[in-house]
């Protein structure tokens, strides 16, 4: 009966034991049971509401996009953490404005979404259209060859939602365009409302009227930092620097979590013995070309592959060095070992030299004939080839009857598409060669396929160019192997040497070895400093086991680098420690004491002399009948920062040199009149002045923007599933 008694007491604590244990048992172990509890496997989470697979369905969207709007088939590392930075801003945005518009009773409806879609579509004709989708409609375009494949590929999207391949990526990029287009929609609708929402008085309009005074002013501002100021070196003690912290560390809250990082590189360079091996082969090489009996000959030899015949024109080349060497010469001239920029050695012969068109224009007669792929067909393969080598026939005597042939012998094409225009570099080379020399005859040209035979009449071309055929080799100036093992070596006894942050820098200075500083890098940043595409690094840095003055191995960047990092600092998220930023804070303080000991020095000589006197000394430029305002910005008054305008305007326009301080500069300063201001009817203006002010700029938008993002509880864990 205790025993009963004892559990009857528990029982709460007893059931919720014994749950969670079902749980683990159904579960499969503990550890699942703390990643159901937990947010470990969740991507991203606004609020309560987890967004993995919007998140993911629209980073595929935006990927689509840019690599159409730029023509990339793939991307960099530091394009791809773009996109991811892109696609997090525009679902953090949308997510927020939807709560935000949800309370104001005005969500976006579905008919409301298609009637954006039904516009952005019409934008199209309209001299102003939408851009991204004008991009992807030309793309479109090219790729099916007609405008109306584009548009009916618009207006019937839905379609192609299950859709692969290119089909896919245009659909997609399609989204992430309709997206983007909604989601400017939402903040036009959200920000208007806000801007519309804010009410200013009359009493307070009147009030900046008034005050709103201008001056006219002689105006000369100083740099502290200008060596005529070397000699003042301020000093900064703990103490100050803990007392600024104390009032201030609120200034020093970090939004995200972020890492400090040092990173060692040793660039994967060629070492002077590389580059004489490299120089020696490439003339060994051109020895052995010379002496060739034909270029042929010497590709088989030194497994070149095949000549390419191909004819080029000036224009084709992609390095003006070519220009000279290729066409400034006759055919047959041999082209030396040459170094390019450091990148390469070429050397080569040109061997061909012809006038050529770039395109033709041909009309085209197909007749399919019976075999294993094409059934349907009424044809023998032997009736074929009588009938098509009748129809050459016929055209070499009269070309124009191609086109009453035409309607018999379209293979499926509209009886519209009786002429293309073809391309040399993009069409098969015997069939364009083929092309010239029977067109040049008068003659059609019969070409037999695998179940079909075509017959082609040339109607156009157009003006011949020269073109020449050259052959190229190129040799590569890269570290060998030994060279590669060296360097990364030198990295692993830099590696083998740090234990902490501290450490490594000192090793790095004493090997003579380049340091990369990298402040408030983030989760998804694709750079350290200046250092691009080191997701590896970054990844590290982040890694749960990966602790403050930890040091890497050696890591291989963009093939160019190896590299050891040290996680110098851990930012988390809140206010920073002391420790992290006293750094700045000393800077801070440094650069507010000097500017005031400069004020100082500065002060004094303006006793006795004037201003252009004064800014000769101090390696500036006075700039007479300024016109400055009270309440216009940095911008309107001559760049002249806002704490230094309150100053001036509690002078006296008594044409004296005063001396005025702002966050950075001094200012020289002589006002020689002052003009009350006089408020506009109405308060038309200070009332534009003052919503601008608190709303009318994008800068304030974003400002509300990030408001709400402060005020939203977040997870954001996409480093641990986007590492690379």
């Amino acid at each position: 009966m205790a025993a009963i008694g004892a559990i009857r007491k528990h029982g709460i604590l007893l059931m919720v034991i014994i749950g969670v244990a079902l749980l683990a048992f159904l579960l499969g172990d503990m550890t699942k049971v703390a990643d159901f509890f937990s947010d470990r496997n969740t991507m991203v989470k606004i609020e309560n509401k987890k967004f993995n697979d919007e998140y993911q369905q629209q980073y595929q969207q935006n990927l689509a996009l840019w690599r159409i709007v730029y023509d990339k088939s793939s991307l960099e590392e530091s394009e791809n953490f773009q996109v991811h930075e892109m696609t997090w801003n525009q679902l953090l945005s949308e997510e927020l404005l939807n709560k935000e518009l949800d309370k104001l009773g005005l969500m976006y409806s579905d008919e409301m979404k298609e009637t954006a879609r039904n516009e952005m579509n019409a934008s199209l004709y309209t001299q102003q259209p939408n851009q991204l989708l004008y991009k992807l409609f030309t793309v479109i375009a090219e790729a099916t060859s007609s405008n109306e494949a584009a548009a009916a590929f618009f207006n019937n999207i839905e379609d192609y939602q299950n859709a692969e391949g290119v089909a896919k990526d245009f659909y997609d990029a399609y989204k992430a365009i309709e997206r983007m287009n909604i989601l400017t929609k939402k903040q036009m609708s959200y920000f208007g409302l806000v801007q519309g929402s804010q009410y200013f008085s009359d009493v307070m309009a009147e009030k900046l009227g008034k005050e709103n005074q201008t001056a006219l002013v002689t105006l000369a501002m100083v740099n502290p930092n200008d060596p005529v100021f070397q000699d003042i070196v301020p000093t900064v003690s703990k103490d100050e620097i803990k007392a600024w912290y104390k009032e201030h560390k609120k200034q020093y809250k970090n939004n995200v979590e972020t890492r400090d990082i040092d990173v060692a590189i040793f660039q994967i360079a060629p070492s002077n013995e590389d580059l004489k091996n490299i120089e020696d082969s490439v003339r060994a090489a051109y020895a052995r070309f010379t002496a060739a009996p034909s270029i042929a000959d010497f590709n088989i030899t030194e497994m070149k592959g095949e000549v390419d015949s191909t004819y080029y024109k000036k224009e084709d080349l992609a390095m003006n060095e070519f220009d000279s060497l290729i066409f400034n010469v006759p055919v047959g001239s041999m082209i030396e070992p040459f170094n390019y920029e450091g990148r390469a050695w070429y050397y080569g012969k040109v061997f061909g030299m012809a006038y050529r068109p770039d395109s033709l224009q041909v009309a085209y007669l197909v007749l399919d004939y019976k075999n294993a792929q094409n059934q349907q067909s009424t044809r023998t393969k032997k009736a074929a080839k009588r009938e098509a080598d009748s129809l050459k026939t016929i055209i070499d005597h009269n070309p124009d009857a191609i086109f009453e042939m035409l309607p018999n012998y379209l293979a499926g094409r509209k009886a519209t598409d009786t002429t293309m225009w073809i391309d040399e570099h993009t069409t098969y080379r015997p069939l364009y060669d083929s092309l010239l020399k029977y067109s040049a005859q008068g003659k059609a040209y019969v070409q037999k396929n695998q179940g079909v035979i075509v017959v082609f009449s040339v109607r156009q071309r157009t003006a011949p160019v020269e073109k020449r055929q050259f052959v190229i080799y190129t040799e590569e100036i890269k570290p060998s192997d030994a060279t590669v093992n060296a360097i990364q070596n030198e990295a692993l006894q830099l590696a083998n040497a740090s234990v902490s942050s501290a450490t490594l820098l000192t090793e790095a200075n004493n090997r003579g070895v380049q340091v990369l500083r990298g402040n408030g890098v983030t989760a998804m940043s694709a750079y350290v400093g200046q250092l691009p595409n080191c997701r590896d690094i970054v990844t590290w840095a982040f890694n749960e086991d990966t602790k403050k003055d930890d040091v890497s191995e050696v890591m291989k960047i963009n093939n160019m680098f190896f590299t050891v990092a040290t996680l110098r600092n851990i930012n988390e998220k809140g206010i920073a420690e002391l420790e992290s930023v006293s750094d700045a804070i000393e800077a801070e303080l440094m650069a507010k004491k000097k500017l005031e000991m400069v004020e100082a020095r500065v002060k004094e000589d303006a006793k006795k002399a004037s201003i252009a006197t004064l800014a000769a000394k101090y390696h500036t430029t006075p700039r007479d009948s300024v016109r400055l305002g009270f309440a216009l910005d940095q911008y309107q008054n001559a760049q002249v920062e806002d704490k230094a305008i309150a100053k001036i305007f509690a002078l006296n326009a008594d044409n004296s040199t005063n001396v005025v301080s702002g966050n950075n500069l001094l200012y020289l300063v002589a006002v020689h009149n002052m003009e009350a201001g006089q408020p506009t009817p109405n308060y038309a203006f200070e009332k534009m002045m003052l919503r601008n002010t608190v709303t009318g700029r994008n800068r304030n938008e974003m400002v509300i923007l990030d408001n709400l993002i402060a005020n939203t509880k977040i997870v954001d864990n996409r480093c641990r599933f986007y590492q690379k």
